[in-house]
């Protein structure tokens, strides 16, 4: 346990609003620890190839509770392009992924449609809204893990490929995906694990699924005359591997269709997964007090007196790695700490290690 009381200490600026008052940015710091966290980034990659091709877009951790979405489009970002060119987002909905929940300020595949300014995951949605309309992909790809075998029950949504409509604007969206599914399909025996094609009719006016006027694929189909996908693979598959390799078995197919190749290619991405996933990481987090900045590397108490700034700085690890607090709204990444509290440091939805900061006096 790392006592800092008895040190001098540098304060450190408070919000804008503080400046404005400087009285009471005066009484907040003898109240307690201003905290301040990075923000979460919206991560995005292009990778164009060395031959002009067509433009795919991969759309990963919409929902933060779908690990094998986010993880196979962030594998993505590790390959070279040889022809077309290749956009990721992998986690366009990262505070969900480090909080391992579908949506924590609800659901973000429902937020294409309107959403308010002061929605906390707006300019998340703004920015991906931005990339497919400047970028213009020629196909966009929404990865998820769905719920159950569609093949056994068609009212979940797991182990299949969704389409909005068979056609739309010209778009054989249907004749497609059957495609991408009958190749993918040659190579599973067990039949719960097969794909098939879930058409949600949702341009049609007795849709049985008017939620999905307001997703992603229907915003890019409605909005940006893009034709996209939904793959979705099933929470239900024994391991986080074979989720990873269904999506990847999957957008192989897509690539192939749109002539987008990549390298090393699809079949040793496949056959490597584990490898990919498993990968050994050293994981640290810098943390600074008053000016003075420590690194550490597991878990660790510190008692900071009041009117200290106490702020992590970055992150060594992974592309998933930042720091949530269980404690407060996770949305804040700027406040009033008055007595204790605990913050995760994360890779994902795994916790590395924790660290906690006590207000002394």
């Amino acid at each position: 346990m790392e006592n800092l009381g008895r040190r001098e200490f540098i304060v450190g600026a408070l919000s804008s609003l503080f400046f404005a008052f400087p009285k009471r940015a005066e009484a907040a710091r003898r109240k307690g620890v201003r905290v301040k966290l990075p923000p979460f980034p919206f991560q995005e990659t292009v990778i164009t190839g060395k031959k002009k091709g067509k433009r795919i877009l991969v759309v990963g951790g919409i929902h933060g509770n779908e690990p094998g979405a986010y993880k196979a489009a962030d594998i993505l970002r590790t390959v070279e392009v040889e022809e077309g060119e290749l956009i990721v987002a992998p986690r366009s909905n990262f505070l969900s992924v480090l909080a391992n929940v579908r949506g924590y300020n609800g659901d973000m595949n429902r937020k294409f449609a309107t959403l308010s300014p002061k929605d906390p995951d707006y300019p998340y949605v703004e920015k991906l809204k931005e990339l497919i309309r400047e970028l213009r992909p020629d196909v966009v790809l929404s990865l998820h893990d769905g719920y159950g075998f569609h093949i056994l029950n068609p009212r979940f949504w797991g182990q299949c490929i969704v389409i909005d409509e068979e056609n739309f604007n010209g778009y054989p969206l249907g004749k497609i995906a059957r495609e991408v599914a009958r190749a993918v399909n040659e190579k599973v025996s067990r039949r719960r694990w097969k794909i098939p094609v879930f058409n949600t009719r949702t341009f049609s006016p007795d849709t049985k699924h008017p939620e999905q006027r307001k997703s992603l694929t229907y915003y890019c189909l409605s909005k940006c005359n893009i034709p996209a996908f939904c793959l979705e693979a099933s929470k239900q598959l024994p391991t986080l591997e074979t989720k990873v390799r269904f999506h990847l078995l999957m957008m192989k197919e897509f690539f192939k269709i749109y002539g987008i190749k990549i390298k090393p290619d699809f079949d040793t991405l496949i056959s490597e997964t584990g490898k990919f996933l498993e990968r050994k990481r050293i994981y640290t987090a810098r943390i600074r007090i008053n000016g003075r900045e420590v690194e550490i590397s597991s878990g660790k108490t510190f008692k900071v007196p009041k009117g200290s700034t106490f702020e992590f700085v970055a992150f060594h690890g992974s592309e998933g790695t930042n720091v949530i607090s269980r404690d407060v709204n996770m949305n804040w990444r700027n406040f009033l700490v008055r007595r204790r509290i605990s913050f995760e440091v994360k890779d994902d939805f795994k916790r590395i290690f924790n660290v906690r900061l006590i207000v002394t006096s």
